[in-house]
């Protein structure tokens, strides 16, 4: 019976797999994705109130869903490498975003009705081929579900202050863009946005929204602050 009550609550990832991604950039995202999988299933295991679901949406020059998936149950997600190469726009990911984040009735993963908000990471090293990013934004923006979803950002070994607003302009004020400023700590950094605001986002039903958020932004920062000797 519990199985049938739980809530969906969907983790949606967008990867930057870009030329200049390869080598230690995108081992990290693979090995952070493999273990993400694994802490997740038991997180769901020990909670009675969610499923965890997964969509990765690899980019460079075009974009994709990974396994050809819009969204895959946990247990299920069966992880391939990312590999890097190609340009990176930014802009076919957000466009495969606005489609993962309307309703299930409208070709989308989100609930028609109820529903829990989404958590979604951005990561990237490098300047959007295109640029603005207006219009794919006010799509985004027009969508219900990005305007709850918790919004992280990660710039990685980032200089580009353009890019660095791309990012800001994503999060908006559901998030925080988090610097990565050595390739060697990004898996941590990974799986602590992730596996930390998950597990705070599935134990506190019944909160408000904006305070779900504040509560889960301070123990991300927390995480963060620790990377050094953090354990999960």
């Amino acid at each position: 019976m519990d199985k049938i009550a739980k809530q969906k609550l969907n983790v949606i990832m967008l990867v930057d797999k870009s030329k200049s991604m390869q080598g230690k950039r995108i081992g990290q995202v693979n090995q952070a994705l493999k273990e993400i999988k694994q802490h997740l299933i038991d997180m769901q295991d020990e909670n009675t109130n969610v499923d965890f679901a997964l969509s990765i949406i690899p980019f460079s020059t075009e974009a994709e869903f990974l396994n050809n998936q819009l969204s895959t149950e946990v247990q299920d997600f069966d992880f391939c490498d990312i590999k890097g190469g190609g340009w990176s726009n930014l802009h076919l990911a957000y466009q495969k975003l606005a489609t993962l984040l309307k309703k299930q009735s409208q070709g989308g993963i989100m609930a028609d009705f109820g529903g829990i908000a989404p958590i979604i990471l951005l990561m990237t090293d490098g300047h959007p081929t295109k640029y603005p990013l207006k219009e794919e934004m006010n799509l985004l923006n027009s969508l219900p579900w990005f305007n709850v979803a918790l919004r992280y950002g990660v710039a990685i070994e980032l200089k580009d202050e353009k890019t660095h607003r791309v990012l800001k302009d994503f999060v908006g004020d559901n998030g925080d863009v988090i610097d990565c400023v050595n390739a060697d700590t990004l898996k941590k950094i990974i799986q602590i946005v992730v596996l930390t605001a998950s597990k705070v986002q599935s134990k506190t039903t019944g909160v408000k929204q904006q305070s779900k958020k504040q509560q889960i932004r301070q123990c991300v920062q927390q995480g963060l602050q620790e990377v050094d000797d953090w354990e999960w």
